[in-house]
C-alpha cells in the first residue's frame, strides 16, 4: 500500500522506535516540504529524529514525492497536491487540522496507530507484537486513538 505521510506521523513513529518497522510494511512517501520540515529544520535544531529520517530516505525506506510543486507549498498543501497527482491509498496523519481538511476534500487518511492495526490484520505481525508497538506509540497519540486500536487488536482476527 502506497501512503503519503505527514511530519507529525513521521515524528511520532520515529520517537516510538517503530518507524522502520512500519515503513517496511508500506510504500511510504513524503513531499519535499515534509523532508525539509523534519530533516533539514530538525537537524538545525539538533533533533535526533532528523538524522534517523534522513538515513531512512537515503536507504530508500522513505521516498520523496517528486511533484514539482511540493517545494513551494506548506506541508499540508503539499500533501493534498501530491495525493491528487499520484496513486496513494491514504495520507498517514493524526493532525486534527489536517484530518478535517482531508475529510472535507474526500481524501482518505489513516492514523498512526491504525497503521499498526493494518500490519497486524494482514498477518505480517502477531497480536503480541502489535500490542507492543502500540504501547511504544501510546505516549505520542491521543487516548482515543490508543483505546480504539487497542480494542481492535484485542478482538479475534
Amino acid at each position: 500500500m502506497k501512503i503519503l505521510m505527514d511530519a507529525d506521523c513521521l515524528i511520532k513513529l520515529t520517537k516510538a522506535g517503530i518507524k522502520e518497522k512500519i515503513c517496511c510494511q508500506f510504500e511510504v512517501v513524503i513531499p519535499l516540504t515534509i523532508k525539509e520540515e523534519v530533516v533539514d529544520a530538525g537537524k538545525a535544531k539538533s533533533h535526533p529524529d532528523a538524522d534517523l529520517v534522513e538515513k531512512n530516505i537515503s536507504a530508500g525506506l522513505i521516498a520523496l514525492e517528486s511533484g514539482k510543486s511540493s517545494k513551494r507549498m506548506k506541508g499540508d498543501r503539499a500533501l493534498l497536491e501530491a495525493f491528487k497527482n499520484s496513486q496513494y491509498a491514504a495520507v498517514a496523519t493524526d493532525d486534527a487540522k489536517l484530518t478535517r481538511l482531508l475529510r472535507g476534500t474526500g481524501i482518505p487518511f489513516i492514523f498512526p496507530a491504525l497503521l499498526i492495526f493494518s500490519v497486524w490484520k494482514r498477518g505480517a505481525i502477531d497480536q503480541t507484537t502489535a500490542l507492543n508497538w502500540l504501547e511504544k506509540l501510546s505516549a505520542f497519540i491521543s487516548e482515543d486513538e490508543y483505546s480504539m486500536v487497542r480494542l481492535l487488536l484485542e478482538e479475534k482476527k
